[in-house]
């Protein structure tokens, strides 16, 4: 028994260490045009802390919460920019969720082909927070609502990119 746990210990472990890849690196550049066909670069942020809020339809949902606790503890001084998963619509019906997209007031890249969420492993029906750095290394990564600790967890990595 204890051989077949060893063993499979020796297969978790290293997955659980890649589970995050992109911790400590360089964050993956991308060009997209965003609701009101304004080019959003990556590499034009830097020097900022960056937080992407990114989601599908269905996270939606718990984007809201993560913009508020964020905007209330942050205010300016991070540069929060929304990703909508765009993958799943049909190409007859892109031009009508353009045009929902133009009510919002912030800035929307809207990611017709996934781009950011395959490049970055951003999971679907789920919100997506990615912290980018000043330098443009990417120092958090997390899927799903804001609950309380990983909320906390990330103003621990956004306070630690303001010092």
């Amino acid at each position: 028994m204890r051989y077949i746990i060893i063993t499979v210990m020796a297969f978790l472990l290293p997955v659980a260490a890649e589970s995050q890849p992109m911790i400590k690196a360089k964050a993956p550049g991308f060009s997209l045009l965003d609701q009101r066909d304004q080019q959003v670069n990556l590499h034009q942020l830097e020097g900022k802390v960056i937080v992407l809020i990114a989601s599908d339809k269905e996270g939606t949902r718990q984007n809201p919460a993560w913009r508020k606790a964020i905007t209330d503890r942050y205010g300016e001084r991070v540069f929060m920019q929304g990703v909508a998963d765009l993958r799943k619509v049909p190409f007859f019906l892109k031009g009508s969720f353009k045009r929902d997209f133009q009510k919002d007031q912030t800035s929307i890249i809207l990611d017709w082909n996934g781009e950011i969420f395959k490049t970055y492993g951003l999971a679907e029906n789920v919100s997506n927070i990615v912290l980018i750095d000043k330098k443009g290394s990417v120092q958090y990564l997390h899927s799903g609502s804001a609950e309380p600790g990983a909320v906390d967890d990330l103003f621990r990595e956004i306070d630690r990119c303001l010092e």
